[in-house]
């Protein structure tokens, strides 16, 4: 294209088809007529938001949005990859990812702040050991030694070893067998991850008085 006058007030609204749209920014990059064009036509075209009056949005579309955000829903995204990650079907990974809202499924774990809810795995994780585990900000899971191999995936919050090393949502974490740490869970929502564990892990320390 030799220069962008006809499409430039598109450009500017974000309304090209992608194609046509990566084309443009290549040329402007390199035109420096059409990038003086743009930025005289770009006041103009912010203005026209002032022309729409706000519309305030039905209740009940706030209230989906926040189901979205913060319902049993919210984990929907990450079926596929936690399907892979416990080698089950996508739709039993939904079915798992919807039963975290029960308070029924979960269980107490070895430490103040730290709640199980154990779920099943395929055929390549047979005879391993699975569960969703959600840790509340600040709760520290204790020092222990891994015997065996353990695979951790992160879905919400996030959690920081000794190391300092620090794991976030749609992270892996992979431990070695014989290898130690301690880990803490991170401000913000509870850390709730997915764990594998092929072995068994052994406290280095106390654990709620034992």
């Amino acid at each position: 294209m030799e220069h962008l006058d006809d499409i430039l007030p598109d450009w500017l609204l974000g309304t090209l088809e992608p194609a046509r749209r990566d084309a443009a920014a290549r040329h402007l990059e390199g035109c420096a007529r059409c990038r003086a064009e743009a930025a005289r036509l770009a006041p103009a075209v912010d203005a026209l938001g002032g022309l729409v009056p706000p519309v305030t949005p039905p209740a009940s579309v706030l209230q989906r949005l926040m189901g979205q955000m913060e319902g049993p829903g919210r984990f929907a995204r990450w079926a596929g990859r936690v399907a892979a990650f416990l080698d089950v079907t996508e739709a039993r990974a939904r079915e798992l990812l919807e039963s975290m809202a029960d308070p029924g499924n979960w269980m107490p774990g070895p430490v103040e702040g730290v709640e199980l809810m154990p779920v099943e795995t395929g055929p390549s994780r047979e005879g391993m050991m699975a569960a969703v585990v959600r840790l509340m900000p600040g709760a520290r899971y204790p020092r222990h030694a891994h015997q065996g191999r353990e695979w951790n995936l992160v879905l919400e919050g996030g959690f920081r070893e000794d190391t300092g090393h620090e794991v976030w949502p749609g992270d892996e974490l992979e431990k070695t067998d014989g290898s130690l740490h301690d880990f803490t869970a991170l401000d913000g929502p509870a850390c709730i991850c997915v764990t594998v564990l092929d072995g068994a892990t052994s406290f280095e320390e106390r654990v709620d008085g034992a």
